[in-house]
């Protein structure tokens, strides 16, 4: 057989980020628009506030999506018909978190966005959020068979979709650009008094992030609790606690910067996809006290941290100090995306 290479261009490249616009979703669309836009272009589908991507990364094509919320839970996809009407088939197609329907391309890679949607039993979450998560958990199974391609950011999350379709599974995790830079210059810089938490949902367990806040402050009488994420989630115990700042929803730099200040990270969630999160904050801030959880375990391989139960909170927490972590874990997002590209054309010489 004739070994191939995919032809990277925007009629035969197509990405899927239609649903994302903030957090990890939009991270990864930058970073993949980024690199595709230096070795020849694609097509992206995108949300309408990241239409600023046609003016930094020109020689993609940018296809804006705008869906009502109920074409966005029960007709997703239904632009890629008219898109694809007359053009040949591309080789390759990626759906950033949305179920793929019905092959597109020659080569069809899902990408699990959200663990929860499997992974919804025992986690705390309101009534709407886990029949929307459940209905998309459903779609997400049903349609798998049609992924040559399925990753995900953890170890767990593969584990959790399991081996049960006819796709390859591929461990695709987030790139730690920042982390990396912030960790090799090896920067000491001025802390503040802040222990920081970043997200809000409920998952996030931010009464025991309160708990995690006040066991510090007996040693750290001016510590003070910064909550990055909307404050409409954020329970009514950290609301009226004077030692707390809601500064609501930041752009991924002020996180940056915010997590560089820090004295601590505190992460108290129960379930995430990836460590993501937990590697910006350990690698930022002096000290991080993170849950028990495999995405967690998976960062913290071969590192050193210490196991510690804090009264009030019925799981253990991992507590890890900057100075005790090394960087061997961390990958940039160049060569996620070339980690990426290389399976995908892998893929296609097995045609």
């Amino acid at each position: 057989m004739t070994s191939m290479q995919l032809d990277i261009t925007p009629d035969n490249i197509l990405f899927n980020f239609s649903a994302s616009r903030l957090g990890g979703g939009y991270k990864r669309l930058y970073q993949y628009a980024k690199f595709l836009d230096q070795v020849g272009g694609a097509t992206f589908f995108i949300h309408p506030t990241c239409a600023a991507l046609r003016d930094e990364f020109p020689h993609n094509r940018y296809v804006v999506i705008e869906q009502s919320i109920f074409a966005r839970m029960f007709n997703d996809c239904s632009f890629l018909h008219s898109f694809m009407d007359g053009k040949p088939q591309p080789d390759f197609y990626y759906s950033y978190g949305i179920p793929i329907y019905h092959r597109l391309a020659r080569i069809n890679w899902f990408h699990l966005s959200n663990v929860l949607p499997l992974a919804l039993r025992g986690i705390p979450l309101d009534f709407y959020t886990r029949i929307k998560l459940g209905l998309l958990g459903q779609r997400i199974k049903a349609d798998l068979d049609n992924a040559d391609v399925v990753s995900a950011e953890s170890l767990y999350s593969l584990d959790v979709i399991g081996s049960d379709h006819a796709g390859e599974l591929f461990l695709s995790v987030n790139g730690n650009d920042d982390e990396i830079e912030f960790f090799s210059r090896a920067v000491d810089l001025p802390k503040l008094s802040i222990a920081t938490v970043v997200g809000t949902y409920i998952y996030k367990a931010l009464d025991d992030t309160l708990r995690v806040y006040d066991f510090l402050k007996r040693s750290e009488p001016d510590l003070r609790l910064r909550v990055i994420g909307p404050e409409k989630t954020v329970p009514s115990s950290l609301r009226n606690h004077t030692g707390v700042d809601l500064v609501g929803l930041q752009v991924p730099t002020d996180v940056i910067t915010s997590l560089r200040q820090s004295r601590f990270y505190i992460s108290t969630t129960h379930i995430e996809n990836s460590y993501n999160a937990a590697a910006e904050g350990i690698y930022l801030a002096d000290e991080a006290y993170i849950s028990d959880i495999e995405p967690h375990r998976e960062l913290l391989a071969g590192q050193s941290y210490q196991t510690v139960n804090i009264a009030g909170i019925d799981r253990p927490m991992l507590h890890v100090r900057r100075d005790d972590l090394t960087s061997n874990v961390l990958k940039s997002w160049a060569q996620v995306a070339e980690d990426m590209m290389c399976k995908a054309t892998s893929r296609l010489n097995q045609l």
